[in-house]
């Protein structure tokens, strides 16, 4: 991620069905391939926790819709708060056991936060390496999983300290 800065893009397609809701993130631009995609309930589940955590912490944000699009426009730091959220619960059956470290990742409190961020960093290489990229996502599900689960090791040892 480096020193670039731009917009992440949080964007969830609802259904009346909530086995076929999205939920992506795209960065820097909303014309860039998915980072990361989460579907069906836990997709619904995250967004709507996603947004009450922001709108706890009183993180401005916009909201565009398109049909049954809600395209959410982050800033920089609370983009990429969210995507190694996102990356952090992907293994997870109950990613909302995970929320609090949004909360503080947002305040700036989350210990080794440097080192989580890189983990997108991680994510990207090791689908480059496996030769799993896919045309909707920029991170394969190998990969993700992967990178998840040392992710949540790390967390499960800071919160355990």
């Amino acid at each position: 991620m480096g020193e670039y800065r731009g917009e992440f893009w949080l964007i969830y397609v609802y259904s009346n069905n909530p086995k076929k809701c999205i939920l992506g993130i795209k960065f820097p631009s909303i014309e860039s391939r998915y980072y990361i995609i989460f579907g069906g309930k836990r997709a619904s589940e995250l967004y709507n926790h996603i947004l009450l955590t922001l709108d706890n912490n009183g993180v401005e944000y916009s909201v565009e819709k398109e049909g049954n699009k809600c395209f959410i426009k982050l800033p920089w730091s609370t983009g990429l708060a969210v995507a190694v959220f996102l990356l952090a619960v992907y293994a997870k059956r109950k990613p909302l056991s995970y929320i609090y470290i949004l909360d503080k990742m947002i305040h700036g409190g989350m210990p080794l936060m440097r080192h989580l961020t890189s983990m997108i960093e991680l994510a990207l290489d090791l689908t480059e390496y496996l030769k799993n990229q896919q045309q909707k996502r920029l991170v394969s599900h190998a990969s993700a999983r992967t990178v998840s689960k040392i992710m949540s090791e790390i967390i499960t040892t800071i919160k355990n300290y």
